[in-house]
């Protein structure tokens, strides 16, 4: 969220989740009012109780066809939730057409290790393939689950592929920060 310039005001948290991002934005006065919308109804459930009380609404919506009206509001968030889309470009077409101008997008992802990260590419090639689905199956009872996590990242975007999207889709000016060593990254982009 350091990435944000200013105070926004209206703040969509798309592919919110339980509203982790959401509530960290209002905390972080990053947002005066946050709108959080998912594709999966049980996940805005099982958040509820956490956003009771907060200026956090919900709705359950698809990223390729947002429930908001042009301009809506001055940044949107997209918190590891971008590489499920099923159609990244119009995601962010979408994220663009409900951003004010001068709105801010930020992106927190996975993106595929390319060239010459070695650190990312060893961490999925080890941790990803085989540390992460038996310490889910050992703990949490769900290998597949982080199993689909590191299959997931292995089909989505390369960061200069993501970089070259995001300036297709109207997100130009980028400001990147990379998380973790590189294993995660922030974009944060502004709608001209």
């Amino acid at each position: 969220l350091a990435l944000l310039r200013g105070r926004p005001g209206q703040v969509l948290d798309l592919a919110c989740g339980t509203f982790d991002l959401s509530l960290a934005a209002l905390a972080q006065g990053k947002a005066v009012q946050v709108h959080g919308c998912d594709f999966c109804a049980p996940m805005l459930t099982a958040g509820a109780a956490k956003r009771s009380g907060r200026a956090v609404t919900a709705a359950v919506g698809d990223a390729l066809h947002l429930p908001y009206a042009d301009a809506s509001f001055d940044a949107a968030l997209v918190a590891y939730g971008w590489r499920n889309f099923g159609d990244p470009g119009a995601a962010l077409a979408e994220l663009r057409r409900v951003l004010r101008p001068g709105g801010q997008l930020l992106v927190l992802e996975f993106f595929r290790p390319g060239g010459g990260a070695w650190w990312p590419r060893t961490f999925y090639a080890t941790f990803g393939k085989a540390v992460f689905p038996t310490a889910g199956a050992l703990l949490a009872g769900d290998a597949a689950a982080y199993r689909y996590l590191n299959d997931s990242i292995a089909r989505f975007l390369t960061l200069p592929e993501a970089r070259s999207l995001l300036t297709r889709h109207g997100f130009p000016g980028q400001r990147w920060l990379p998380l973790a060593g590189g294993i995660s990254h922030a974009v944060a982009a502004d709608r001209p």
